[in-house]
């Protein structure tokens, strides 16, 4: 059990860095304030949700380990459309 802890908070670290990243690449491009807004929040909701499992508000669940990486893909497919619409 031990293991799996620090592979999910691995997991969680890469992926709050890689949101932020994302998140400070969606706020400088130029486009549709609302788009962005819906990003951002969007980005920002998940950025809270390992944040809420680390500090034990929210309980590690299996169901947390398909879900979160299906809805991250579906965010960076979003942010690669609106980049994709700037053109």
């Amino acid at each position: 059990m031990g293991i799996l802890r620090i592979l999910l908070l691995a997991f969680n670290v890469a992926v709050l860095t890689f949101l932020i990243y994302r998140l400070l690449q969606v706020y400088q491009m130029p486009g549709e304030i609302q788009k962005k807004r819906v990003i951002i929040i969007t980005g920002f909701l998940l950025l809270i949700i390992p944040v809420l499992m680390i500090a034990t508000v929210l309980p590690v669940s299996p169901l947390y380990l398909f879900l979160y990486p299906v809805a991250l893909s579906l965010f960076l497919y979003a942010i690669r459309a609106q980049g994709r619409l700037q053109e």
